[in-house]
């Protein structure tokens, strides 16, 4: 049934158009983020950032970034990959799909793609703190706590109040430290 619901959507051909990241409402977004200090607000400027990420001006693509939400809950990481593919592939400038696809990458523990993702992510999106985040996981995973560390660095550069960032932080620390 899914994929007759994701083969109807790929049947329309649509013009690359405005996407996620260049939301005219983000740099006031981003601003808000970097001088909050309320953690309630906080996390809400996180959400509406996040929610203009996931728009995109074509119907169909949007019709399937909404679907991300299903494919995480039923797990369905090869089919995700597939519409997320094909959404890139109508929507090559849309950061957020390759985002979403690099998460599915990761969950299915390869980090390579990911990885690739991540890096046109940020290449689209430098502010992308759910990119940053990613590669700095697959960097811990390798053990390659000190470049995870600068990524953190940059994120704190974005958000410089987030409580959960500077525990994260700590907690690398504590592994450099421990590794040493």
């Amino acid at each position: 049934m899914m994929k007759i619901i994701l083969a109807l959507f790929f049947l329309t051909f649509s013009a690359n158009s405005y996407s996620d990241q260049n939301s005219p409402k983000l740099e006031d977004l981003f601003d808000d983020l970097y001088n909050v200090q309320d953690i309630s607000q906080q996390n809400k400027i996180v959400s509406n950032i996040w929610t203009e990420w996931m728009k995109i001006d074509n119907p169909e693509s949007q019709k399937i970034m909404d679907m991300v939400p299903y494919f995480f809950q039923t797990r369905n990481y090869d089919e995700a990959i597939e519409a997320l593919t094909y959404v890139i592939e109508q929507e090559p400038n849309f950061s957020e799909a390759y985002n979403k696809r690099a998460t599915f990458y990761f969950m299915m523990g390869d980090f390579e793609n990911s990885m690739k993702d991540i890096k046109t992510t940020l290449a689209l999106e430098p502010r992308h703190f759910g990119a940053l985040d990613g590669m700095s996981r697959i960097l811990i995973s390798y053990k390659k706590y000190d470049q995870a560390f600068k990524v953190y660095e940059e994120m704190i550069k974005l958000m410089p109040n987030d409580v959960t960032l500077h525990m994260k932080m700590d907690r690398l620390n504590n592994l450099i430290y421990d590794d040493a």
